[in-house]
Parts: structure tokens; C-alpha cells; sequence
């Protein structure tokens, strides 16, 4: 008796300073809550941390460790983001930029997909064969029901036969009229598993959300997946905002790299029509005409208020007021439509009628055929129903708008406070749930905030201005208490140890005050000949609409171009369509003065240098396609970046351009040193110097599931 109240003494001991077998198991692979923020900037988080104003972070910091993250070259979102999903530097992921060329035509393509088509049904057989199906099951029938009826199968078969070819015939023409024969697809280009993929088919369960660069998404086993940055507007672009206006003669204020679409209104009062683009017709033509839907809006009398009436909504607002989501319906006929949703914003009705109308997104619940943003591809239609709507662009704030002086900064944030809050909903949701050993969610509003109100924290900045400054100048500590926010959300997790909490993001930030044109530079240097004036300015509808690119280069004498937010061409003999520059010690001696020259450029205007460093593919990557990724890469230093005009192929007339625009802080040409991220951890960092690829190997290690491939990152913890 005392030897057995003894020994349960002593076991009750052992339980309090041993956990149970369990509980060890957990420790050693215990669920992760990875939170991804695109843009946060490491010297600005350490700032303001130290200052008391991210509590949450030092809470995480304090629990466990915090890191500058090295970002890839280049320093992109898409490009990083690729890098954390698999482990693989972009030499390995195929994601180096934004844009890509085509070595055959030089012609500038997205790099993160690629657009074709695909049979729908039985393709140009459709007719044919729902013709031949049709009339055969009324052959059947008519045969059947007539034979059985009246004894005489001879009689039923006659009748049968005239309504079956009839049928037949019908349904042929309807089919050939109304049901298209192929369909748009789009081709992820990411390569590489995914750390979540590894980690489903180890059998753990993973939810991703809005990860960049998974759109279409993968079927993985174990997972949900809601993809990011790469889904489309209903216009297959980044985003198209539309801004309606009676104004005559109304025209952009700003640059014309964006794209936003300017709708002139027949007039300011009384009842005006009108119309909303939606898709092109890529179903039963070749995507250069656009479905439309006809919108009238009212103007009473009092001329305090619009009325907008569009795809059976009727909804009024006054000046200042945003609308709720607006379903809209665009008909290819009868039978094929494809519906979106999108907000209204109401800025002004008198003495002009000014209304903006967001970008299109897909309605969450009601994707056209083929057309996944999700996995499971009903997922998406699950979150509609919990939630409501939400944005499904990959690309959710709309910094278009803003960028070219048709949206004000207070509209903007408003926009931007919207977006957070109802993905914010999502991730509270999904930890309450709490089902999932990997939760993976990444935020994008940093980023864009910060593209848009550097200006206001950098007197220096061109586009500095002191009235806006004092209204606004809190605008990024405030959009990264956002964030400290969204991190406390997970900490109750990390402090009860149930959950390994990460923190990351992708790249950091800095000013932009001058945009250097490298196209240029290589044409007063000798290395890009063009036969007459400067190519002209081109912008992105350019690039979607597949306009004409390098219209005045003499490619015979060209050994050097310019593409993407950094990537520098040699026009190598054998690999570019028109390329004179041999392989072996010409191509390198043309790397190497490329390397001397461009790092040895000084802006006459301060004595600094625009360029940081150029680095060679061999540097950055060590392996790759060859006939993919440029032969070099230019980064810049800080206060500098690649213009737009050169990221798209142009010579515009001066070396060095002054950066004017809203658009004035950027990450994207920049050294990645210039722009560090930020890794903080609820479980100790053991490297010194973690880099973004250090991600996927670090989590796969946390869940106990070994890495899919070889990975060029490792563990950090």
C-alpha cells in the first residue's frame, strides 16, 4: 500500500518536470504560423521597435530572435517571394523579374506566366459532336417511346430519325453560335516544390494565403491554397482602375507607364450613358475587342448626389463616399458570362462629374470555367460564402490610381484599411480553426504604402511637399503598427507553444530621387545603336497589347540592351535572334567594361554613383538557363533606381532623370544590402546572416518533413 502510494508520488514528480512523450513530439516538430509582409523595411522596424511603437515584434524578438533578411538579386517582390516558397535562388526558380524577353524576337513578356489556350470540350468538333449526341439520345427516345406506345418500332423509327437529325442540326448551330471552342490558360513559370507541397505530401495539413507567385495554383495533398500576386484583373491585367469624368478633354496628370482608363461622360447632369470593360473576347475571338456592360448614371437635380445603375444594381452615393462591392455581369451571349465585382468611389458631381470605379476583380464565387484562383478550386467559393467579398487580384491595392493624381492619399488609405481588414478577418479565422500544422500568410499593404509615402518621410525627395508631409508623414509607422497588429494576432500561439511563429518579408525599402535610363547609357556609350531618334515612351498597355518594342535599334551593331527593373542583355551570336557579340572572350570582355563603366558612372549633379554594383549571373546565381536570365544585373544605390522607360525597352533623352512622381520610394533595381527584410522568430536564430531562399529549409525542418530538392538555403534554427 505505502510502496504503491509512493510510487504514484514519484511518478506525479516525474510528470511535473517531464512533459509527457506527447508534448516532446510537439516541441521538436510543432505546427508553424509563418506571417509574410511585402515590403517591411528592417532599418525602419528597428527604428521604430526601439522607439516602443512595435510592441508585438519586440515581444517576438524577445521570445526568440530578429534578423536583417537578405533579399535576392534583384530585390523584387516576385522574385524574393519565389525564393522563400522553394529554397532556390532565382537562377533555380526562373523568376528573375518581373519581365523576360523572348531571345528570338527580343520582345518583353511577364516573367512570372505564361498566357496560351487549350481545347474546350472537343474543340472545333463541339458542333459536331454535341450535334451528333443530341440527335441520337432523341433518336433513342423518340424510338423507344414511340415503339412502345404503338407496337410499330417501323413508324417510331421514321419519326424518330426526322426529329433526331432535326435535333441534331439545332443543336449544332446553337452549339456553333454559343459554346467556344478553346479557352485562355495561363502556365505558372515558378520551378521548384514549394516547402507547403513537401509538407502536404509529408502528411501535414497547409494553408497558404496570398503567397506572390502562386497563381494558377498547384494541387498539393493535405492543403488549401489561396493564390497571390500573379492573379489577374478581369481584364487579364496587374490592374486597370477606371475613372469616369465629364471634365472635356480631361487627361492624366502624371506618367503614362501605368495604366488606367480614362472615361470621358457625354455630359454632367441629367442622365448620362455609359459603359464598363470587361474582358476581352479571347473565347470566341482574338482578345482585341472587349466585352462590355452598358451603366447609366443620374445626376438629380440638387446635384448633391450620383445614381448608378449597372449589371441590375441601383445604388446612390454622395461625394467622398465609397460604394459596397458591386457585382457586375459581362455577356459573351446568352450563354457564356463571366461576373466580377468591383467599388465605386464618388469624388466630385458638380462642376464636374469625377467617379472612380476600382480594377475588376473575379467574383470569388463565381470563377468562369476553367479559371481557378484556389486549391481546392471550390475553396475559393467556400471563402465567398464565410466571408463575403473580398479581392481576388493578386495585386489588391490599387497604387495606379494614385500614382497618376486621380486618387488622393486619403481615398487611397481608405482603399488600403478596406483590403487589410477583411484579409486580417481571414487570418484571425483561420487561427481560430486552428487545424493546420503550417498557416502561411502573406500581406502586401507595407509595401504599397510605402511605394506611395516615401516621399513624405524624405525632405530631399523631389516630390516633397511639407502640407502633405504633416498630414501624412505618419502614413508607413502606421501601416507597420499594421502589422505589429496582425503579429499579436499569432503571438497567443507562440507564448502558449503551440505554434512556431516567423515573421518575414521580402526586401525592405528605400527613397527614390532619381531614375537612371540605362538604355540611354548604352547608347552614348557606344553599346546600344539606335538608327534614328530615342525609341519612343512606352507603358505597360504596351506591354499587355503586345505593342511595338525597339522600333529604332540597329540590332547588326547593338552588343548591349536593357529589360526588366535591372537585367542588362549582352546580344550574344547564337542566342539572340540578331546577336554579334561572340561567346567565349568577347562576350566577356564586353561583361567585363560593362561591369568597369557602369560602376564607374558618377551623377555629375552630387559626385555619386548611381550604380552599386553590377552583378553577373555566375555571382548571383552560379546555376541556370542560360538563354533565360540576363547576362548581368544592375543595382543601384540608394536614392536611385531603373526608370520605368528602361524597364521597358526605352532611350529616353537623358541619363538621369528626376523622380517626380507619388510613386517615390522603391526597392526593385536596388542593391539587395540597400534593402534588407526583416526575420524575427519566436524560437532562437542561429544564423548571423539569413537570406529569403534560408526560409523553406528552416520550415521544413521545424515540421520534421525533409527538403524536396536541393535547396540553396539552409536551416537558420
Amino acid at each position: 500500500m505505502f510502496a504503491g502510494s509512493a510510487l504514484a508520488v514519484l511518478v506525479g514528480l516525474v510528470a511535473l518536470v517531464l512533459p509527457p512523450a506527447r508534448a516532446r513530439a510537439d516541441r521538436q516538430n510543432p505546427k508553424v504560423i509563418v506571417l509574410g509582409f511585402d515590403g517591411a523595411d528592417a532599418k525602419y522596424v528597428e527604428k521604430w521597435m526601439a522607439e516602443g511603437k512595435l510592441p508585438n515584434l519586440a515581444k517576438l524578438k524577445a521570445m526568440g530572435g530578429y534578423r536583417r533578411l537578405a533579399p535576392t538579386v534583384p530585390a523584387q517582390t516576385p522574385v524574393s517571394w519565389s525564393s522563400f516558397s522553394t529554397g532556390l535562388n532565382p537562377g533555380g526558380t526562373a523568376i528573375f523579374d518581373f519581365l523576360k524577353r523572348d531571345p528570338k524576337t527580343y520582345m518583353p513578356t511577364f516573367a512570372v506566366a505564361d498566357e496560351g489556350e487549350a481545347k474546350l470540350y472537343f474543340g472545333d468538333k463541339n458542333p459536331a459532336v454535341f450535334g451528333a449526341a443530341a440527335g441520337a439520345a432523341v433518336f433513342l427516345v423518340v424510338i423507344l417511346a414511340g415503339g412502345l406506345a404503338t407496337g410499330s418500332f417501323g413508324i417510331a423509327a421514321l419519326i424518330a430519325a426526322i426529329l433526331g437529325i432535326g435535333t441534331g442540326f439545332g443543336v449544332q448551330h446553337f452549339v456553333k453560335k454559343n459554346i467556344p471552342t478553346k479557352r485562355p490558360t495561363v502556365t505558372n513559370n515558378r520551378r521548384g516544390v514549394t516547402f507547403w507541397e513537401a509538407a502536404g505530401k509529408a502528411g501535414k495539413k497547409a494553408r497558404v494565403v496570398h503567397v506572390p507567385v502562386t497563381f494558377p495554383p498547384r494541387e498539393f495533398p493535405n492543403g488549401e491554397l489561396l493564390a497571390g500576386l500573379g492573379v489577374p484583373d478581369i481584364r487579364g491585367r496587374i490592374g486597370t482602375p477606371a475613372f469616369y469624368t465629364s471634365e472635356v478633354s480631361f487627361s492624366v496628370k502624371n506618367s503614362n507607364e501605368f495604366s488606367v482608363e480614362v472615361v470621358e461622360l457625354a455630359d454632367n447632369r441629367g442622365s448620362i450613358e455609359t459603359e464598363v470593360i470587361g474582358p476581352p473576347d479571347k473565347l470566341f475571338g482574338d482578345g482585341s475587342k472587349w466585352i462590355k456592360t452598358k451603366m447609366t448614371l443620374d445626376v438629380p437635380e440638387s446635384r448633391d448626389s450620383l445614381r448608378v445603375r449597372v449589371s441590375g444594381s441601383d445604388l446612390t452615393l454622395k461625394p467622398g463616399e465609397w460604394s459596397d462591392w458591386v457585382p457586375f455581369t459581362f455577356k459573351f451571349n446568352d450563354v457564356i458570362k463571366v461576373q466580377a465585382i468591383g467599388r465605386f468611389h464618388l469624388y466630385q458631381v458638380k462642376p464636374e462629374v469625377k467617379l472612380y470605379l476600382s480594377p475588376l476583380h473575379f467574383h470569388p464565387g463565381a470563377l468562369p470555367f476553367g479559371l481557378a484562383i484556389s486549391h481546392p478550386a471550390e475553396w475559393s467559393n467556400d471563402l465567398y460564402k464565410q466571408f463575403g467579398y473580398f479581392k481576388t487580384m493578386g495585386w489588391a491595392v490599387d497604387t495606379w490610381s494614385v500614382s497618376e493624381e486621380l486618387m488622393d492619399e486619403k481615398t487611397f488609405l481608405e482603399d488600403v484599411d478596406m483590403t487589410v481588414s477583411k484579409y486580417r478577418e481571414m487570418f484571425r479565422k483561420f487561427l481560430e480553426k486552428d487545424d493546420a500544422d503550417l498557416m502561411v500568410q502573406c500581406f502586401e499593404f507595407t509595401d504599397r504604402v510605402g511605394h506611395i509615402f516615401w516621399r513624405m518621410m524624405d525632405p530631399e525627395h523631389p516630390a516633397y511637399k511639407p502640407e502633405l508631409a504633416a498630414k501624412y508623414g505618419d502614413a508607413i509607422l502606421k501601416s507597420y503598427q499594421q502589422m505589429d497588429a496582425i503579429v499579436g494576432d499569432a503571438l497567443p500561439y507562440a507564448e502558449s507553444g503551440k505554434a512556431v511563429v516567423l515573421v518575414c518579408s521580402d526586401h525592405g525599402f528605400a527613397t527614390w530621387r532619381k531614375s537612371i535610363n540605362t538604355n540611354t547609357w548604352l547608347a552614348k556609350n557606344g553599346y546600344l545603336v539606335l538608327k534614328g531618334a530615342e525609341s519612343g515612351v512606352k507603358n505597360l498597355e504596351d506591354l499587355f497589347g503586345k505593342g511595338e518594342f525597339w522600333p529604332n535599334v540597329d540590332w547588326s551593331k547593338t552588343r548591349a540592351y536593357a529589360l526588366g527593373l535591372g537585367g542588362l542583355y549582352v546580344n550574344l551570336a547564337g542566342r539572340e535572334a540578331h546577336g554579334i557579340v561572340a561567346p567565349g572572350p568577347e562576350y566577356q570582355a564586353v561583361m567585363k567594361e560593362l561591369q568597369e563603366k557602369l560602376e564607374a558612372w558618377t551623377d555629375p549633379e552630387n559626385g555619386k554613383k548611381p550604380v552599386f554594383h553590377v552583378y553577373s549571373r555566375d555571382e548571383a546565381y552560379g546555376k541556370y538557363d542560360a538563354n533565360l536570365v540576363p547576362d548581368m544585373f544592375v543595382a543601384n544605390s540608394e536614392g536611385y533606381r531603373i526608370s520605368w522607360q528602361t524597364s521597358l525597352g526605352g532611350t529616353p533623352k537623358e541619363l538621369i532623370d528626376t523622380n517626380k512622381q507619388i510613386w517615390s520610394g522603391d526597392h526593385c533595381s536596388l542593391d539587395p544590402s540597400v534593402v534588407p527584410g526583416i526575420l524575427f522568430s519566436s524560437r532562437a536564430i542561429s544564423s548571423e546572416k539569413p537570406t529569403i531562399t534560408d526560409l523553406a529549409p528552416t520550415i521544413l525542418k521545424l515540421l520534421g518533413v525533409p527538403d524536396p530538392q536541393p535547396m540553396d538555403g539552409k536551416p537558420v534554427m
